[in-house]
């Protein structure tokens, strides 16, 4: 009997300690999803912030920032800095993705190097950068740099008197468009490299040795441009195969497209003609030779001696 009511209380500790057991079970799992709740809500907040102050922003110079290098060291991938007119002396380095865009375009808006022993505007080891309406004059080296660079957008700017106007070096898939290089040292655009870029509308002219020189570069599309005036080539393509170079225009350059070492290039409708000096003597020979038989001929007729 003592030992019917001794098991019979084991039971009922045994039933309590379950009732108990599953309760704390019950309690700790509410208790878990109510931290789990917190921790995802603060998450929920965080993550919203960081999406609000990645938020892409337009930065104005001079307005938020006194200068153009200041305020691309200071935006964030994806801003835009907005240039106001004036003349600036700097040097601009682009290493994040990002657009720097003038406010009236490359006229009104000039940047001079403080060091012109580098690049005006450097976009260096980047993709998906933009740089629209900047006249970038005096380098030692291009007023435009392209180093390691892909997706960049070149569009309506003035590079003049640099070495190089544009210089594209190890950069692919780039585009060039409606830029004027123009009365520069050497070379107004220029590609060492560099393959499946885009080169349309631009101006590459009077420059003093080539308009445009592609240099070891594949797959290039030089389209509608013109290199004209240049003191030596109009276009040069130097180890550098399989490119388009179509309807480009290319009046009086020393010679006006160039290829050496290249193979597979299409090269189409491309009017040239030689620079107009150059012919000129062998022009001015032909009329003073004329001139001379025509005076001769006349002098004949007027002075025949008359028969006795």
């Amino acid at each position: 009997m003592q030992r019917s009511k001794h098991l019979m209380m084991m039971a009922a500790v045994i039933k309590l300690r379950i009732y108990y057991n599953s309760q704390f079970r019950e309690k700790v799992f509410v208790e878990s999803g109510r931290r789990l709740l917190i921790i995802f809500s603060c998450c929920l907040v965080m993550l919203m912030a960081v999406i609000i102050n990645t938020q892409a922003a337009t930065i104005t110079v001079p307005d938020n920032y006194k200068t153009i290098h200041e305020a691309v060291e200071n935006a964030q991938a994806g801003d835009t800095v907005f240039v106001k007119s004036g003349n600036y002396h700097e040097n601009i380095v682009i290493s994040k993705s990002l657009t720097l865009k003038s406010e009236k375009g490359a006229d009104t808006t000039v940047i001079k190097p403080s060091n012109p022993s580098e690049p005006v505007i450097k976009v260096t080891e980047v993709n998906n950068v933009t740089v629209i309406g900047f006249t970038a004059t005096g380098s030692a080296i291009s007023g435009i740099y392209l180093y390691k660079a892909g997706n960049v957008n070149v569009i309506e700017n003035n590079t003049i008197e640099n070495r190089n106007g544009i210089f594209l070096y190890s950069s692919n898939n780039n585009t060039l468009t409606g830029n004027t290089a123009k009365s520069n040292d050497q070379t107004g655009i220029y590609l060492e490299t560099s393959n499946g870029n885009t080169i349309e509308k631009n101006i590459a002219d009077s420059n003093r040795e080539k308009g445009m020189f592609l240099i070891s570069s594949q797959t290039n599309t030089i389209k509608d441009n013109s290199a004209s005036l240049n003191t030596w080539n109009g276009i040069t393509l130097w180890s550098s195969n399989n490119n388009t170079i179509k309807g480009n225009k290319v009046y009086r350059n020393t010679y006006g497209i160039i290829m050496s070492n290249s193979t597979g290039n299409n090269v189409t409708e491309n009017p040239t003609w030689t620079n107009f000096y150059i012919i000129l003597p062998i022009i001015l020979i032909y009329l003073g030779v004329l001139l001379y038989w025509v005076e001769r001929r006349i002098f004949l007729l007027f002075y025949r001696e008359k028969p006795i």
